[in-house]
């Protein structure tokens, strides 16, 4: 797996170079029409996403009924797992486990965040390139490439169909250029009557209660970051008990494209992680500062959570 995405890699970054002189269009108009297009068109869209662990076949359909936005995502392999949205709320559904529903604007599981991304909210730390056009099967794409300003943070290249705006691949790339996830559309249809029926009965199906957790506003911690990426800011806190006497404290972090949390839980006398993870955009880091234990998890560099890890002061 990992030769066949250094090959995506060097495929893409071919790509890039050979076709720069052929653009057309300002990166950041083709970036908010991609946006528009995915979360406004009516369309079904076979795709594959890769990553160096697996390769996960999915078929997603979208519409606006009524000024509703319905959607439905299945994982067309063993799994058949299933994702229903109505309006803002988005339910899961997996043989073997209990149907549950949670708020949300959209379906993010498999689908990269830039189809997302408020481009107002993450300009000022991206630099968008248009990279020219060039060819995905027999379609025709536009090529824009989104760089972190300050290499804190991984990059992007996308390829979106000239014609309708959508996507048709997407690389997640690492500060050395190397690929560490692909989203690749296999097919795409725009405005079918059979979508339409499908996600129109989606309307009427009852839906799964609303996963809670427990409330806990805003709680206080001994600790704060001293040292966060440009643009990230804090979106919630939450405090989770793991044992009779231990707690994990956590915060979660967002740029508007990629998010990660700290945790923080008392020190143990068992042996601690102390070898980072690394799984496509997926990293953990773990480090141990006076009794505690401090674990980043999110979609950042290794270099960057060591950093923000370091960071952390308490108080007494």
């Amino acid at each position: 797996m990992k030769k066949w995405l250094s090959v995506i890699c060097l495929t893409g970054s071919l790509i890039v170079s050979n076709q720069a002189s052929a653009s057309t269009q300002d990166a950041d108009v083709l970036f908010k029409e991609m946006g528009s297009a995915a979360q406004n068109l009516s369309y079904e869209m076979s795709f594959m996403t890769f990553n160096p662990q697996n390769i996960v076949p999915v078929r997603y359909r979208h519409a606006i009924i009524d000024g509703e936005n319905i959607s439905q995502m299945i994982q067309m392999d063993s799994s058949r797992r299933e994702i229903v949205q109505k309006g803002d709320r988005i339910s899961y559904f997996e043989p073997g486990f209990d149907a549950f529903s949670l708020n949300g604007d959209h379906i993010i599981d498999n689908l990269p965040m830039v189809l997302f991304a408020d481009y107002q909210k993450i300009q000022p730390y991206y630099n968008f390139i248009d990279a020219g056009r060039t060819h995905i099967g027999d379609r025709p794409a536009l090529v824009i490439r989104i760089i972190s300003k300050d290499n804190s943070r991984f990059n992007y290249v996308v390829l979106i169909d000239e014609e309708t705006k959508l996507p048709l691949r997407v690389d997640l790339l690492d500060n050395n250029s190397q690929t560490l996830e692909q989203f690749r559309v296999i097919s795409t249809v725009l405005d079918s009557k059979t979508v339409q029926d499908s996600l129109a009965t989606l309307r009427n199906v009852n839906l799964p209660p609303l996963l809670v957790s427990p409330r806990n506003e805003n709680p206080s911690f001994k600790w704060q970051v001293g040292m966060l990426p440009p643009g990230f800011e804090e979106t919630s806190r939450s405090v989770r008990k793991l044992a009779d006497d231990d707690v994990i404290e956590t915060a979660m972090f967002s740029d508007g494209l990629f998010t990660f949390s700290v945790n923080v839980t008392k020190a143990s006398k068992g042996p601690l992680l102390d070898q980072p993870l690394q799984n496509g955009r997926r990293t953990i880091y773990t480090m141990t500062q006076k009794q505690n234990v401090i674990t980043i998890i999110g979609e950042l560099p290794l270099a960057t959570s060591q950093l923000i890890a370091s960071s952390i002061q308490f108080r007494e």
